[in-house]
C-alpha cells in the first residue's frame, strides 16, 4: 500500500517544504535546549537570537503546514484533520491525566513530553488515515 498515492505532485512538494521547516525547527529547538540546560550559552544576545530563530522556524513550519492543507483535496484534508483531532485528544489526556498523577507523587514532566505524545499521535493518525483511504496498489488488489 502506497500512502503517497494520496498526494498530488503539488501536495508532495508542499509536504516536503513543511518537513524541511519542521526538521530545522526541531534541530534549532534541540540545540537551544542543550545549550541552555548545559549552561553553554548564558542569557544574552546570542541566547535571545537563538530563541528568536527557533520561534521563527516554528512559525514558518506552521505556515508551511497551512499552505499544504489549503492546497490539499478534501480526502487529504480529512486525513490530516482526523490526525490533528487524535493528537489534540492525546495531548489533552496526557497533560491533564499526568498532572493528576504528579499530584499523587509521580515525577514531574516537562510540557515538551506531552507535546511528544501529541506529535506521535499525529503521525500515527496520518498513517492510519492513509491506510484507510489510500487506493490499493496492484500487488494488494
Amino acid at each position: 500500500m502506497d500512502c503517497y498515492a494520496l498526494f498530488t505532485p503539488r501536495d508532495a512538494r508542499h509536504y516536503r517544504i513543511f518537513s524541511v521547516w519542521m526538521m530545522a525547527a526541531v534541530f534549532s529547538f534541540g540545540a537551544a535546549t542543550i545549550l541552555f540546560d548545559g549552561a553553554f550559552l548564558k542569557p544574552g544576545l546570542a541566547a535571545w537570537s537563538l530563541t528568536a530563530l527557533t520561534v521563527g522556524l516554528l512559525l514558518m513550519t506552521m505556515r508551511a503546514y497551512m499552505i499544504f492543507l489549503h492546497g490539499a483535496d478534501e480526502l487529504l484534508r480529512k486525513i490530516h484533520l482526523e490526525s490533528l483531532a487524535i493528537a489534540f485528544g492525546a495531548g489533552a489526556v496526557t497533560m491533564m491525566g499526568y498532572r493528576l498523577c504528579e499530584r499523587l507523587g509521580a515525577p514531574k514532566l516537562d510540557v515538551n513530553d506531552a507535546f511528544l505524545v501529541m506529535m506521535l499521535a499525529w503521525v500515527a493518525g496520518q498513517w492510519v488515515g492513509a491506510r484507510r483511504y489510500a487506493p490499493p496498489t496492484e500487488s494488494e488488489a
